[in-house]
C-alpha cells in the first residue's frame, strides 16, 4: 500500500461538521497531490467556485462549480486545487446514527455526482449548515437526510470496493465499531482475523498511526460523547457501559483526545 494517513482528527468528532472552504493556487500553478488518507467518516464537498483536483480510491477526477464530490467512509482520497476555489466541506462521523448507515455498508455513491441543475438544488442546505454554528441535533440529521437521500435517489449507487489491504483495514475497523463495548485486545482482535499478534499490531501501528488499545478507545469515546450529552446517566456509568475497564483508564484517555476533563468539555458544550 503507498504512504497513507489515518485522519484522526475527524474522527474524535460525535456530530457533523461543515465549512466553507477556500484555497488558492500559488502564482498560478496547480497544487499537488500529496495527502493520501482515509477515515470513518464520509466526506462531501460541494465546489461554489473554482476547480479541484480530486483522488478517491484508485479513480482521479476534476470538480468544477456544482459539482459534488462524495467519498465512502474508508476510501482513500486526496484533493488538491487547480485554480483558485471554494467549496463546503461537510464530515458526517461514522457513529452519528444516520439513517444511511445500512445502505453504506454495501453501496456507494459514485464519487464525482456532476448533474449541476440538480446540485444546486441542494446547495442552499450546504449554505445554511455552514453559516448557522447551532442547529439542534434532530433539525441537522433531518437536513442530513433530505441530502443523502436526495443524491441516493437521483444517482445510481455502486457497489463497495477497494484494493485488499484496505478492505481488511475495514473490517478490522469495523468489526472494533460493532464490539466497541466488549473486552478488546490486540490477542482476541489478531486471533479473530487469523494473524499473529506482532505481526498484525505493526500492520496496524503502521496505517493508523496509532496503537490499537489507543484507537478501540477512541471508538468508545465516540461513542460516549453523543450519550453523555443526552444527561440521561451518569458518565461513570457510560464508560463502562462503552467498554472501559476502568475510571482512570476513561479519564485519561478523555483527556488526551479532548484535551480537558469530561466535567469541563460538557460545561463548555452546554454554554455553547
Amino acid at each position: 500500500m503507498e504512504n497513507l494517513k489515518y485522519e484522526y482528527l475527524h474522527d474524535k468528532r460525535s456530530k457533523p461538521h461543515i465549512w466553507h472552504a477556500e484555497r488558492k493556487v500559488k502564482n498560478g500553478v496547480p497544487d499537488e497531490m500529496r495527502n493520501l488518507h482515509f477515515h470513518r467518516c464520509v466526506e462531501i464537498h460541494y465546489v461554489t467556485a473554482g476547480s479541484e483536483r480530486v483522488r478517491v480510491e484508485n479513480e482521479t477526477m476534476i470538480a468544477d462549480e456544482d459539482d459534488i464530490v462524495f467519498i465512502h467512509n474508508y476510501y482513500r482520497h486526496d484533493d488538491a486545487a487547480i485554480t483558485d476555489h471554494g467549496k463546503y466541506v461537510m464530515i458526517i462521523p461514522f457513529a452519528f446514527g444516520n439513517d444511511f448507515d445500512g445502505r453504506l455498508k454495501k453501496e456507494t455513491l459514485p464519487p464525482l455526482l456532476s448533474d449541476k441543475e440538480f446540485n444546486r438544488t441542494l446547495k442552499p442546505i450546504f449554505t445554511l449548515l455552514a453559516e448557522q454554528k447551532t442547529v439542534p441535533p434532530l433539525v441537522l440529521k433531518g437536513y442530513l437526510n433530505v441530502i443523502l437521500g436526495s443524491l441516493f435517489d437521483h444517482y445510481p449507487l455502486l457497489p463497495l470496493e477497494g484494493d485488499s489491504s484496505m478492505m481488511f483495514l475495514a473490517s478490522v475497523l469495523g468489526y472494533i465499531d460493532e464490539n466497541y463495548a466488549s473486552p478488546l485486545t490486540l490477542e482476541s482482535i489478531s486471533e479473530k482475523f487469523g494473524y499473529n499478534k506482532c505481526y498484525f499490531s505493526r500492520v496496524f501501528n503502521r496505517y493508523i498511526g496509532e496503537n490499537l488499545n489507543n484507537y478501540v478507545n477512541l471508538v468508545r469515546l465516540q461513542r460516549l460523547v453523543p450519550m453523555a450529552r443526552e444527561g440521561t446517566a451518569q458518565i461513570s456509568s457510560l464508560a463502562f457501559a462503552c467498554g472501559f475497564d476502568s475510571l482512570s483508564t476513561f479519564y485519561r484517555c478523555f483527556n488526551k483526545v479532548y484535551g480537558c476533563s469530561p466535567k469541563t468539555y460538557f460545561a463548555g458544550k452546554a454554554q455553547a
